[in-house]
């Protein structure tokens, strides 16, 4: 089978940023299904990851966390797809990407694909949307059934992929007033069309734009965005007793006795967690992207994807990872399986 890879840090105009290679067909074995991959997302973290490689590997890295794929192949512990369902998964980051033309993964992490959703559409579904949902309700705890408190939830960052579907969530299955930020007009209009009640602007002073808003402290913070810059500004904004999510890692010294006073709670959310450790948790994940399509019916939560940037090869991953470098990316982007030879 096709894989395209990365041995080593190279930027985007490189003619080897990304290379085809040839792989042996991977065996299901276990609760593994294989796929035949029908669409991918890019995400942040896959640039993250390409760009963490401070040395050339021996070894190719195959890359991306969001697929759409018709099941080829079963483990003799798959009791929960047939042959010829199509599914959608975020995978593990522990295991070779899909990135390829086939890929393998846990039966457990995978969902059935919306039936009213293209492939691409589908594609861009999986690594958000679990995260979104985690963060929000399992995380932050925020309670889905009590829509009369009107707690506050300030989303920094609310236009990309998990900012888009966390304003949605929110608004659907929360009480919260859910106030998003973003920087470029067509930014604060995607995140008021994703449902956000307010949208300010983090390039401006948040604070006194929240004040403005009569809501100077908030309930809830979901940091999409860097924490260390953020850090001191959330523990200033956040209510006392209120709670912080963080998705971002941070390498310098976070100052935690800043939200001591208060008595903040800070989360973290891995939505790579439960298959990084093998938990229970794997099987809600999966039984979640299922759940998705009976949402995507019945209430207005949406698809994300804004960019199809076709067919994957070198030359459009390499495009697409531009992209996401630019930090102008509105929503998700995603790509075809890959043009058969």
């Amino acid at each position: 089978m096709r894989q395209f890879a990365v041995y080593e840090n190279l930027p985007t105009d490189h003619p080897e940023c990304f290379v085809e290679i040839e792989a042996p067909m991977p065996k299901a074995l276990g609760h593994d299904i294989l796929i035949k991959v029908k669409a991918i997302s890019v995400n942040p973290t896959d640039m993250k990851d390409r760009h963490g490689l401070t040395a050339r590997l021996t070894d190719p890295l195959v890359l991306g966390w969001d697929v759409c794929g018709e099941v080829v192949a079963m483990g003799e512990r798959v009791t929960k797809f047939v042959l010829g369902d199509v599914i959608i998964a975020a995978g593990d980051v522990q295991r070779s990407g899909c990135y390829a033309d086939y890929m393998l993964i846990d039966q457990r992490l995978a969902g059935f694909k919306p039936n009213d959703l293209t492939d691409v559409e589908a594609a861009t579904l999986s690594l958000t949307s679990v995260a979104a949902w985690e963060t929000l309700f399992e995380r932050l705890k925020i309670q889905t059934a009590d829509v009369t408190a009107c707690p506050s939830l300030l989303i920094i960052g609310g236009a990309g992929g998990l900012g888009s579907m966390a304003i949605q969530f929110a608004r659907q299955f929360s009480g919260c007033r859910v106030i998003a930020t973003a920087s470029r007009p067509e930014t604060k209009a995607w995140c008021a069309e994703m449902g956000a009640h307010d949208v300010i602007d983090h390039a401006g002073d948040i604070e006194a734009q929240l004040a403005d808003l009569g809501e100077p402290n908030v309930t809830y913070i979901l940091n999409c965005a860097s924490n260390l810059f953020y850090w001191e500004l959330m523990s200033r904004i956040i209510a006392p007793e209120g709670a912080v999510c963080l998705v971002s890692s941070t390498k310098e010294k976070l100052d935690l006795d800043l939200f001591m006073v208060k008595s903040v709670q800070i989360n973290y959310e891995l939505m790579f967690t439960p298959s990084l450790y093998d938990t229970a948790k794997m099987w809600n994940q999966g039984a979640f992207l299922s759940s998705l399509s009976k949402m995507l019916e019945t209430t207005r939560i949406r698809h994300v994807m804004t960019e199809d940037f076709g067919p994957m090869s070198p030359q459009t991953l390499a495009k697409a990872h531009a992209r996401l470098e630019s930090g102008k990316t509105v929503g998700k982007i995603a790509l075809s399986a890959m043009n058969a030879k």
